[in-house]
């Protein structure tokens, strides 16, 4: 297979739903789905969210289907009447709609079974457009596939469940069985702590892409930014070979220093490995973030490894009982400052007996802040062996994006830490 005839398959999604076009839920489908696609050779040209009207949903079926090699439609399947995925597919093919005879019975016997009330809203679930193709036998919500004009389309629930299930098991095969010659495709991420992107972006200007046979994009995080590096190659080993190529050169260009991980790399999941690696143990004190961090540190498998423990010292009563903290330092310089935040991590360092310590204590707001000390004023501390560390920040956002940039500067400082 040359590299001419491996060339992307790219396809289009239709997201059918006000709730999305509303903002009451996220589109994780389309998350999901270009991840799917893309480990697997296929690419996403277009995703496309469209309201819940016969047609608006028509009219962006016969674009899409004119522009794309394949076309996958989430949502609108349902008996309710703001489900009109079907009656718009009949309408931008011009076919005609067709009862399921044996879906017809299947779900009258259903529903007789369970004592309940049969009516045509039901029978609607036993209609599918001329030629249409049930995903799932017997399974009337399971969606269908449909060709038109040699572009297979295929018709998913808007369920993440069902969706996701539907799409590993029926709709990949059918893709990968189609188009046989496709690329083999690898994405790695590159974790940067320390760097703004136009930082990134100005170390990076020197490296040649096209020489690595690589695509590079930017992806800011909270407190971290991600670079990707996307290989499309004839086969896995070729594309892997080129990711690694790319890696090392960028690693170069940004400097080790600055690179947190790569891929599934959390700061949390490297600084436990660290922690492992000399078999230390881990303990946390935090006031504003009130168990976010501990949260973070124990929701990889594994975390009792190195994680002693974690306490929540709110108020100023629980700093002094439970880490020591003297109370003319509260009196004096108030519970967020640094001399109060060195002694929570020394506190909690000593009384637990490890040989690894955070502490947090800052004003998340929205309230709570002074001329002195405004909203977003965070101390973090850190005590590895001997050596104490405290840091202040400036932190700005809502309550809940204050707490998660502490948590993420506080696993910053412990990785700086453990590797210095």
């Amino acid at each position: 297979m040359d590299q001419e005839r491996c060339s992307e398959i790219r396809g289009s999604l239709l997201t059918i739903g006000d709730e999305i076009l509303l903002g009451d839920i996220l589109n994780t489908n389309a998350h999901h789905i270009a991840g799917v696609l893309r480990a697997h050779g296929f690419r996403l040209q277009r995703v496309v969210v469209v309201e819940d009207a016969e047609e608006a949903i028509a009219l962006q079926l016969e674009q899409l289907t004119a522009q794309s090699r394949f076309v996958i439609v989430t949502g609108g399947l349902g008996p309710t009447d703001d489900d009109r995925t079907k009656s718009a597919v009949t309408r931008a093919f011009a076919l005609p709609m067709a009862v399921d005879e044996a879906d017809l019975k299947g779900l009258m016997a259903r529903v007789k079974a369970r004592g309940g009330q049969w009516s045509d809203r039901l029978g609607r679930l036993a209609q599918l457009p001329q030629g249409a193709v049930r995903l799932a036998p017997g399974r009337p919500m399971a969606g269908f596939s449909l060709e038109h004009r040699g572009v297979p389309c295929y018709f998913l629930p808007g369920v993440p469940h069902e969706m996701e299930t539907l799409l590993q098991e029926v709709v990949l095969p059918d893709l990968m069985r189609r188009f046989p010659e496709r690329p083999a495709c690898a994405q790695r991420v590159l974790r940067i702590y320390g760097l703004m992107e136009t930082e990134i972006n100005e170390r990076l200007s020197a490296f040649d892409a096209v020489s690595y046979g690589v695509k590079v994009g930017y992806l800011p995080q909270t407190a971290e930014n991600w670079v990707t590096l996307l290989a499309s190659a004839t086969d896995t080993a070729e594309a892997q070979r080129r990711l690694n190529g790319a890696e090392k050169e960028l690693v170069s260009l940004l400097g080790l220093d600055y690179v947190i991980g790569r891929d599934d790399e959390s700061l949390e999941k490297v600084v436990g490995t660290l922690l492992r690696q000399r078999a230390w143990k881990l303990a946390v004190a935090e006031s504003c973030t009130g168990g976010l961090l501990a949260a973070r540190l124990t929701a990889l498998p594994g975390a009792s490894d190195y994680f002693d423990r974690g306490l929540v010292t709110y108020s100023n009563q629980a700093k002094s009982e439970l880490l020591g903290v003297p109370q003319e330092l509260l009196q004096t310089h108030g519970a967020v400052s640094r001399p109060v935040c060195e002694a929570m991590v020394q506190g909690v360092l000593e009384r637990s007996k490890v040989q690894a310590a955070l502490a947090v204590t800052g004003i998340a707001g929205p309230t709570g802040g002074s001329t002195e000390k405004p909203v977003g004023t965070v101390f973090i501390g850190g005590a590895v062996g001997k050596r104490t560390v405290v840091e202040q920040h400036h932190f700005q956002g809502s309550r809940p994006f204050v707490q998660e940039q502490s948590v993420q500067h506080a696993l910053a400082l412990l990785w700086r830490m453990l590797r210095s």
